[in-house]
């Protein structure tokens, strides 16, 4: 039997679009700048009835983890971690300068290559649509970046030139934190 039966290689393709528009090295794109200001998050408001809920579920949870290992650690780890949480969710969004131009995405003081991302979807959450940069690092996670309605159309068009469109659909985690207002 042949040896490079036995062994096979592989090969990563991006997943490509019809919208994408290829780059080659004969012909660069166009560099256009597109800057913007948006918020780095949608803020969802959490009352007082939030918060309770969080608190009652919180030592729910404790409290049948107790019931079931009867291990306290895992108790106080688990009210930690909803301390932590509700933390995390009275977090306040900053307003952010955005830029996205022929070099990648500038997100205040962060700058990401287009190299760093195998695609980007457009998301719509609620009313507000949004940009996913899907990246190739596993462990990387996904950039989203907010904008203006009327600036839809322009920022489309500069990443379109570097990245192929893909399309997205939340999974699990996504739409619990939706359904959590988080």
């Amino acid at each position: 039997m042949d040896s490079k039966a036995k062994h096979p290689t592989w090969q990563f393709h991006a997943e490509t679009s019809t919208n994408a528009k290829p780059v080659t090295s004969a012909q660069p794109p166009k560099s256009t700048t597109v800057k913007w200001t948006a918020s780095e998050f949608i803020e969802h408001n959490k009352g007082a009835d939030w918060y309770t809920m969080l608190i009652i579920g919180g030592v729910l949870l404790a409290a049948v983890i107790y019931l079931l290992t009867k291990d306290i650690v895992s108790v106080v780890m688990t009210v930690i971690v909803a301390i932590v949480f509700g933390v995390f969710a009275a977090h306040k969004p900053r307003v952010l300068e955005y830029q996205i131009d022929g070099t990648g995405i500038n997100i205040g003081p962060k700058s990401y290559a287009y190299s760093n991302f195998k695609s980007f979807a457009l998301v719509s959450e609620d009313t507000i649509n949004s940009i996913w940069l899907m990246p190739l690092k596993r462990f990387m996670p996904i950039i989203t970046v907010y904008f203006a309605p009327e600036d839809e159309k322009k920022i489309l068009e500069v990443i379109s030139n570097y990245l192929p469109v893909q399309n997205h659909q939340p999974d699990p985690i996504d739409r619990l934190m939706h359904k959590l207002r988080f």
